[in-house]
């Protein structure tokens, strides 16, 4: 049952961060509103390793997991050092151009210690290049998950433990995370209530985060008969 409820949750939470990234004109300009979606993106994605941590049955399948994981991270830092090669060969930047000219096998062709720091290199390059590659689809949204996602993987160990222990620590982990974001998304329901005047927004976000009775739209006052 408590499993249950936590990934219900878990829904829910992914829900608020679609509709939150679907609207970002609303919000994306208050900094302050900003932080906190960062945090609870953040948190969403560490939610979603404890999760697969403690659905995992035994040692091959966890190790089957987290390789899957990183296939899936490489992808996506590989696409990133395609579109800083295609800018360095457009203007003509050799050292560019040679940091990030590279095959998508080349990452499992090496160690994963030594595939995570080459991804951390072209990481690193394309915030370097952010300013100076307009126009080719590197943005600091992306840079940023990736540096996230990274970090996890980092911590990630090397070999998976004794499975009694490992799902333990996830689902305190869990809890932990769940736990925090409450109070992330408590932020949210506050400062977008106290901040945002699309009263269309406050509706929906209020309806996916099920909380009844916290936004009442406004409703125009009724003329005074004889006033009018």
């Amino acid at each position: 049952m408590m499993e249950l409820k936590a990934k219900t949750f878990w829904e829910m939470e992914k829900e608020s961060i679609s509709f939150i990234r679907q609207n970002e004109n609303v919000w994306v300009q208050k900094a302050v509103l900003a932080a906190v979606v960062n945090e609870l993106e953040k948190n969403e994605l560490s939610l979603e390793y404890a999760f697969k941590a403690q659905d995992s049955n035994d040692p091959g399948g966890q190790v089957a997991q987290k390789n899957q994981l990183l296939n899936a991270f490489f992808h996506k830092v590989y696409r990133l050092a395609r579109k800083l090669s295609f800018f360095a060969k457009e203007s003509g930047d050799k050292v560019l151009l040679n940091d990030t000219n590279i095959a998508e096998t080349t990452f499992q062709k090496t160690s994963e210690k030594l595939a995570l720091i080459r991804c951390s290199s072209i990481i690193k390059r394309g915030y370097e290049y952010l300013d100076k590659a307009v126009g080719y689809e590197i943005t600091a949204e992306e840079l940023n998950s990736l540096t996230d996602e990274l970090a996890i993987l980092e911590t990630m160990q090397p070999q998976i433990g004794v499975i009694t222990n490992d799902r333990k620590g996830a689902v305190r982990s869990i809890r932990e995370l769940i736990s925090e974001a409450r109070l992330l998304l408590d932020k949210l329901d506050d400062g977008f209530e106290g901040m945002i005047d699309d009263e269309s927004y406050l509706s929906k976000w209020f309806a996916i985060r099920k909380i009844k009775g916290r936004h009442i739209p406004k409703i125009a006052p009724k003329p005074t008969p004889g006033l009018q």
